[in-house]
């Protein structure tokens, strides 16, 4: 029975049980040899080393043979997981070689290259029809602040109908944010900068006691416009679900941490937490905890919006209860090496 490799990668893997079955067949060979040995020479030997020094050569050609091999079969299996590791990224534009001489691995690439084409036409879809909704939602949105405007005279009446509007424009933009199908082009970005941004655009937020503590110009791997829509979903789900339970602001806490390959943004609060069982839910479109269906004013697509756009800059994104009270989460962007190249 050939022995099991669930650690190693194709190409080893394939490598090890075939070097495994030519180590088996040369211990045949060399036991079969030296039974010849054993019973006498059919002729004079030509030389006391030659019989070992053909064995050593043909062990080696045996061995070359099995790794070219193993190359030869692990290439296309290789070239489909990298494929399908760039289709779950979101880039569609990911095409297979569909003119191998294998019939069964073309018909594989052709099958992978029609299933790309096809998402790519959905996304595109997609995207044509959200934003021709939002063109003809924004409209009549527009028509009616300008009329309520012209036409309300209580102003209390006026500031209600002008704060639904508002909401009802914040909700289409969250839809068009969540929907984007597009791959950002990733640039280096000041962390330090940004984070700067984002403590001025909180300042006069009376919902929100906000601290930041930026490194010092740190630069990451980032697109400016996502790394701003990240951080400010993110203090806005703050400011509305981790207020402090007099209805006094959310104390949040922005701190980063600078490692070889990324640098952690921890977003701490102090307010409720979430239930260990939901925090894997967290990022669900439309998925509302317990402490927000008291504030059910959002489309539910703040997290989901957060993780999509993380994943698009090749970020990762984790949640963990505080001890104690409140919850923090925390975002890895990944950081230039010593020849900065964008991560894939």
């Amino acid at each position: 029975m050939l022995p099991r490799e669930p650690q190693l990668g194709l190409f080893w893997g394939t490598l090890a049980r075939l070097m495994w079955l030519v180590g088996a067949l040369g211990v045949v060979w060399a036991l079969a040899y030296w039974l010849q040995v054993a019973q006498g020479p059919l002729s004079a030997p030509a030389g006391p080393g030659r019989p070992l020094l053909l064995n050593l050569l043909a062990l080696l050609v045996s061995c070359g043979l099995v790794a070219w091999t193993a190359w030869r079969l692990n290439r296309p299996v290789e070239a489909l997981h990298q494929a399908a590791g760039r289709v779950r990224d979101g880039d569609l534009d990911s095409r297979l070689d569909e003119q191998s001489t294998v019939r069964e691995i073309r018909e594989v690439n052709a099958g992978f290259n029609r299933m790309a084409r096809e998402l790519a036409r959905v996304e595109q879809d997609r995207a044509v029809m959200l934003a021709g909704i939002s063109h003809d939602l924004r409209t009549p949105l527009a028509r009616l602040r300008l009329e309520a405007e012209m036409s309300v005279a209580d102003p209390q009446a006026l500031a209600h109908m002008a704060a639904d509007i508002d909401q009802l424009n914040a909700i289409i933009d969250k839809f068009t944010d969540y929907a984007r199908p597009d791959l950002p082009e990733l640039q280096l970005v000041d962390l330090h900068h940004q984070l700067d941004l984002v403590r001025s655009r909180f300042a006069s937020d009376s919902r929100l006691r906000l601290q930041v503590d930026p490194p010092a110009e740190t630069l990451v791997w980032a697109d400016p416009t996502d790394l701003q829509r990240v951080l400010v979903n993110l203090l806005e789900n703050a400011a509305r679900y981790a207020r402090s339970d007099d209805g006094g602001p959310a104390e949040v806490v922005v701190r980063c941490e600078a490692q070889a390959k990324q640098v952690l943004v921890r977003v701490s609060d102090r307010g409720p937490g979430v239930p260990p069982a939901q925090l894997s839910l967290l990022t669900q479109p439309f998925f509302r905890g317990n402490v927000a269906r008291t504030e059910a004013t959002g489309a539910g697509l703040g997290l989901a919006i957060v993780e999509k756009a993380l994943q698009r800059m090749r970020a990762t994104l984790a949640f963990q209860n505080l001890p104690g009270r409140g919850l923090e989460v925390c975002i890895g962007l990944p950081r230039p090496s010593s020849a900065p190249q964008p991560p894939v």
